[in-house]
């Protein structure tokens, strides 16, 4: 086990510009967060997704306020959806399920059966209310997310949790950029006080399952989805490239835990810790 606790951040709406088969979607010129970039009158800043690689993820196309930075502290890539549909539990379930043997199973239901704390947050847990093994918590703002990563954080047992940030997804179905870019303001600030107090062997990711560009009237939109991994044991990250499916987290999370036979995608696990 490379990692005691593993901390997924679903930063759901965030979108990294169109992806390759955005006009089946009508997504084409979608672009998350350069679009709120450039239509918030005040400069981005969001320093600690600055410092985790956020800007390096779109060297050839920088994100205003988020440029790429030398040495950034995190391991980043950008996500591409697999699955032909577009609808925002399509992300979630392509991240986190499998086919086992006999039946699709989940990431949130085999980690228990081994062992395993889990924990899930989120605004709408009809499709999480299956995974009777997991912990779960209905919450209805970032704010309410992140008090339960806190939580979660002073809990010492080996696991994961995952949590859905919603204010985002709410921003981008009203068309309100000023909500969706102080929603990132303020995410921003609650993860510095998550990453500081991370443990050595503890892993973050930071991700997101769909995305919901406030500019456009498509929703969700097709996009590139961004792929953050940090952990304070390897304080200096790289690039870890287009990910063909968002499963590739799922399946870094079964590795790190013991369950590589199980994984649909391709673990990121041995990139972030050799």
């Amino acid at each position: 086990m490379a990692f005691h606790r593993i901390f997924v951040v679903d930063f759901a709406g965030v979108g990294l510009g169109e992806a390759p088969d955005a006009n089946r979607f009508q997504s084409v010129g979608a672009d998350t967060l350069g679009h709120v970039a450039v239509s918030w009158p005040d400069k981005l800043n969001l320093p600690t997704l600055q410092q985790l690689g956020l800007g390096n993820i779109r060297v050839d196309h920088p994100i205003p306020g988020v440029e790429p930075i030398d040495q950034p502290s995190g391991f980043y890539g950008r996500l591409h959806v697999q699955a032909q549909d577009n609808r925002r539990a399509t992300g979630l379930r392509e991240m986190w399920d499998f086919t086992g043997e006999n039946r699709t199973e989940t990431v949130f239901a085999s980690l228990p059966a081994a062992g395993y704390a889990v924990s899930l947050a989120g605004p709408f847990l009809s499709y999480l209310q299956t995974q009777s093994a997991a912990q779960r918590f209905q919450i209805g703002s970032n704010q309410d997310a992140f008090r339960v990563l806190y939580d979660r954080l002073y809990q010492p047992a080996s696991g994961l949790a995952y949590v859905v940030l919603p204010d985002f997804r709410f921003a981008g179905e009203q068309q309100d950029v000023h909500a969706f870019a102080e929603a990132l303001t303020s995410a921003d600030h609650y993860l510095a006080q998550v990453q500081h107090d991370l443990g050595a062997n503890d892993l973050l990711i930071v991700t997101a399952t769909h995305a919901d560009d406030p500019t456009v009237s498509a929703t969700p939109t097709r996009e590139y989805l961004p792929l953050l991994a940090y952990s304070p044991s390897r304080p200096v990250g790289h690039a870890l490239g287009i990910r063909r499916t968002l499963a590739d987290v799922g399946a870094t999370v079964l590795e790190n835990f013991g369950l590589a036979g199980h994984a649909a995608g391709h673990s990121f696990l041995n990139e972030i810790t050799q």
